[in-house]
Parts: structure tokens; C-alpha cells; sequence
């Protein structure tokens, strides 16, 4: 093999090396959501187990925020379990994304057009897998909207009853 076949294969490989580079950016983002939204669950659980064995209980206030807490760890946890799916994809994208490179130089190496195929099959599935993952996690902020407002206009009505 010579230079300019191995700088051809480098260049080849690179592609692969670019969309894990982005995956890793996304991921850290994802991640941190991830990690967000965990301990947002762990705070409520801990606030409506402070709420429950307080004697605040006769108080409407409390009363009051225990069913907010109730709505809301729910939906924590289906916004947990998005970015959870969307984590996995985006590892799994990582993955694919490095057997298609050993692909790629296999297929370079041997020649063979059927290895080139399953390169390029392997790429475009890893990049699939990338897009479901930015799916999921779009879904989880779309839902982290709704539930903000939600928040917003519980604590704004309660002025009338307080």
C-alpha cells in the first residue's frame, strides 16, 4: 500500500471520527440534562418525605404543594426515561460510528465491494441512531416547557387562596 493510498484511507476514515466528535458534544449536553433531571426527582422526593412527616400537614399550603409534587414526579420521570433512551442511542451511535471506521480501512485494505457496502451501511445507521437520540432529547425540552409553565400557574393562582 502506498502513502497516498494510506492518506486516502485516513482521509476516509476521518468522516466517522467528525460525527463522534459531535455525538460527544451532544452527549455532554444530554448528559447534563440527564443528571438535571435526576436530582430535581431526588429533591421533590426528599421535599414531599420532609412534607409528609412534618405536622404541616393541615395546612393548606402544604396540602397544596404535596400535589404539585405528585404532578410533577411523574413527569420527571418520563423526561428522565427520554433522556435516558436518547443517551443510549448516541453511545450506541458512537459505537457504530467506530466499527465503520475498522470497516472502512477493511474495506480499503481488501478491496472488496461488499465490505465498502457494509461501511457505508454501518454510517448511515450510526447516524440514524444520532438522530434518534437528538429526538429524544428534543422531546424531554419540549416536555421541561410544559412543565415550567405548569409550575408558573399553580404558584400564580395561589394568591387567591392564600
Amino acid at each position: 500500500m502506498s502513502a497516498a493510498d494510506v492518506a486516502k484511507t485516513i482521509q476516509l476514515i476521518i468522516a466517522p471520527v467528525v460525527l463522534i466528535t459531535a455525538c460527544a458534544i451532544i452527549q455532554g449536553s444530554v448528559l447534563g440534562r440527564f443528571m438535571y433531571v435526576g436530582q430535581r426527582m431526588r429533591s421533590l422526593v426528599s421535599e414531599r418525605l420532609t412534607l409528609l412527616h412534618s405536622d404541616k400537614m393541615e395546612d393548606a399550603f402544604s396540602r397544596e404543594r404535596l400535589q404539585e409534587i405528585d404532578r410533577q414526579i411523574p413527569l420527571l420521570k418520563h423526561r428522565h426515561r427520554l433522556l435516558q433512551r436518547g443517551v443510549l442511542l448516541i453511545y450506541s451511535a458512537i459505537s457504530i460510528f467506530l466499527i465503520s471506521m475498522f470497516a472502512i480501512a477493511l474495506s480499503v485494505a481488501s478491496n472488496l465491494g461488499g465490505i465498502a457496502a457494509l461501511a457505508l451501511m454501518l454510517f448511515l445507521f450510526g447516524t440514524c441512531l444520532l438522530f434518534g437520540g437528538v429526538i429524544f432529547a428534543s422531546q424531554e425540552i419540549r416536555m421541561s416547557h410544559r412543565a415550567i409553565c405548569y409550575e408558573a400557574d399553580r404558584v400564580t393562582s395561589l394568591s387567591q387562596f392564600f
